[in-house]
């Protein structure tokens, strides 16, 4: 990390951080598996971008092992239709939920790094932007140079030499021979100036290959826009995938779970896509950010054909390496500069003495404002080809891409490897549970339409649904008691209702002698396997003890209507009480 000395002004050289060093030791392999000599970062060399490659391949081969190991897992578990064993899925609902919290928090660490990662390229964009403009104002500085030597002083002083100067001084010839000596001493200095100053401005202001870094900060910035914002919504979409998952575990939805694992299996793939994506820039950032002056300057050499002194002068500015490859060019046109001031001053005092205003102006001002001009600028130009300012932005450059930007992309490619790594185990664990929740009643299978069945024979199951609605299940397969021949309670014989009204409650029996006699009736049958009369008298069937929910509304249709039931048995199950005989299977027949 570069650090500047507030006591001497003095800007340490930049330092290869921590990350850059773990990830520069990443193994650089060809295809054929052999380890690269030279892993310096060499962009134009198609070995270095084919050991990247592979390196970005590592995460893709695993998902795609990741992608067949999930698909097999399914393929066995939706064919396994014997497995009927009961299981608790509140432990595994609760494994859910507490790993896509832990899921949620190593996004969190994406976003972070995802931050930390935008505001190191904003740096990077805005000490680049200032090495720009440092090096836009050389040029200027120089070009101006050259402007106002040629346009202004040699200008200026051609329409003098060529006017007013031509007319001898009779008074004094002397001075005349001095005015038009100085003014060849400026003709020549002009010329020795600019030649000069072409040393310099051909090395940075080159029509043919200007030296522009201006492209860079505006493409960093502009695909900046881009990814930033893509990268908060993929870690966004992601977060509500886990808080899916989180509801779907507490509410015991199985539809929310299935969603679940078609939207995490998704989110697999794009994870290990990024994951791919970053462990490749990373290696290619810690490569450059380990010797990143290097390939800097053979990056300027090649693309603005600068000098190897030049370079170097610049990017690497400290106390022992101050000398400035400019320094001949800038003293020559110094001293140029120096005599053409002396020069006008001493033919401005000679014009003036002994030539009329309008003959000299305004060449003649102008000539003077010019040459003050050149002074000004040459100061300026000595300033500004100093390589301390520009040194200073190159460092924090440095430091923004290869110690925020890099620790963040750092942070995202782990962030993204273990959240696909959870996603995986919540899919599998996810799909393990929502394929063995009930989600339908097994219901009683009956031969003949019975609305009697009672309560009895239905047992309340779990939960099933997607709201967790109850839902009621029949154990077993019942059939309906066959029917039976008349006796006291049903229809066909002596029962308490008749088709017409109250039956009597005394009979006709025949006894011993062949008499027929008039005897009450036997009360009502003992309770047999829970069939029994109400206490109105009305037939209800008991369940468990209690009276029965299909029987209650037929007593309560009775009474109100008064109409007998339908059936053989007015909605009773026959029994046999104390009273009647033993049935045989000869007497039906």
């Amino acid at each position: 990390m570069s650090v500047t000395h507030v006591t001497h002004h003095i800007q340490s050289e930049y330092q290869p951080t921590l990350w850059a060093v773990l990830l520069h030791q990443v193994p650089h392999v060809n295809i054929t598996f052999h380890r690269l000599e030279d892993e310096r970062f060499r962009p134009d060399s198609e070995l270095y971008l084919e050991s990247l490659g592979i390196i970005g391949s590592v995460p893709a081969a695993w998902l795609i092992l990741t992608l067949i190991i999930l698909l097999i897992y399914l393929l066995t578990r939706c064919c396994d239709t014997k497995n009927n064993k009961k299981r608790k899925s509140r432990p595994i609902r609760c494994c859910l939920s507490f790993f896509s919290l832990v899921c949620c928090s190593a996004l969190g660490a994406g976003f972070y790094g995802n931050h930390v990662f935008h505001a190191g390229a904003e740096q990077f964009s805005q000490s680049m932007v200032h090495m720009d403009r440092l090096v836009q104002h050389a040029q200027k500085q120089v070009k101006s140079f050259n402007d106002v030597l040629q346009k202004e002083v040699e200008h200026n002083l051609n329409n003098l030499y060529d006017g007013a100067f031509q007319a001898d001084i009779k008074q004094d010839k002397a001075a005349h021979y001095e005015l038009m000596e100085n003014s060849d001493f400026i003709f020549y200095n002009v010329t020795d100036g600019l030649k000069a100053m072409d040393k310099i401005r051909l090395q940075i202001y080159d029509p043919k290959t200007p030296i522009s870094i201006g492209p860079i900060p505006k493409s960093v910035l502009n695909a900046e826009v881009l990814r930033w914002p893509i990268t908060m919504s993929l870690l966004g979409l992601f977060s509500l995938f886990c808080l899916l998952l989180f509801i779907g575990a507490i509410v015991h939805s199985r539809a929310t779970l299935i969603v679940f694992s078609v939207c995490g299996l998704f989110s697999i793939i794009l994870l290990w896509l990024l994951a791919s994506i970053y462990v490749t820039m990373a290696v290619a950032l810690a490569d450059f950010c380990y010797k990143p002056t290097p390939w800097v300057q053979l990056a300027l050499n090649h693309s603005f054909n600068l000098s190897e002194d030049i370079s170097k002068y610049y990017l690497r500015c400290n106390e022992h390496s101050k000398q400035n490859p400019f320094q001949n060019a800038l003293r020559d046109s110094q001293r140029a500069v120096f005599d053409i001031e002396d020069s006008v001053k001493r033919v401005n005092a000679i014009a003036r003495q002994h030539y009329r205003e309008n003959q000299l102006n305004p060449s003649l001002a102008n000539l003077v404002e010019a040459s003050a001009n050149t002074v000004t600028l040459m100061g300026d130009l000595n300033n500004s080809l100093k390589c301390d300012p520009l040194y200073r932005f190159y460092n924090d450059a440095l430091v923004a891409a290869c110690d925020q930007g890099l620790f963040g992309l750092f942070v995202m490619l782990v962030s993204a490897s273990i959240c696909a790594l959870f996603f995986t185990i919540l899919v599998w664990c996810n799909s393990h549970t929502w394929i063995y929740f009930k989600h339908k009643g097994k219901y009683v299978k009956v031969e003949d339409q019975d609305p009697y069945m009672p309560l009895s024979t239905i047992d309340r199951g779990g939960r099933g649904g997607s709201m967790g609605a109850p839902i009621y299940q029949r154990s077993r397969t019942i059939h309906t008691p066959p029917q039976t021949p008349p006796y006291h309670g049903t229809l066909n014989g002596h029962g308490t209702m008749g088709a017409l009204g109250p039956l009597p409650q005394h009979g006709h029996i025949i006894s011993k002698n062949g008499t027929m006699e008039q005897k009450p009736l036997p009360g009502p049958p003992t309770l047999h396997a829970g069939v029994g009369y109400g206490n109105n008298g009305a037939a209800a069937t008991m369940t468990l003890g209690r009276r029965g929910h299909y029987a209650s509304l037929r007593a309560a249709r009775t009474a109100d209507a008064d109409l007998p039931l339908l059936g053989p048995n007015q909605g009773q199950y026959a029994t046999l009480s104390k009273g009647c005989k033993t049935l045989e299977s000869s007497d039906f027949y």
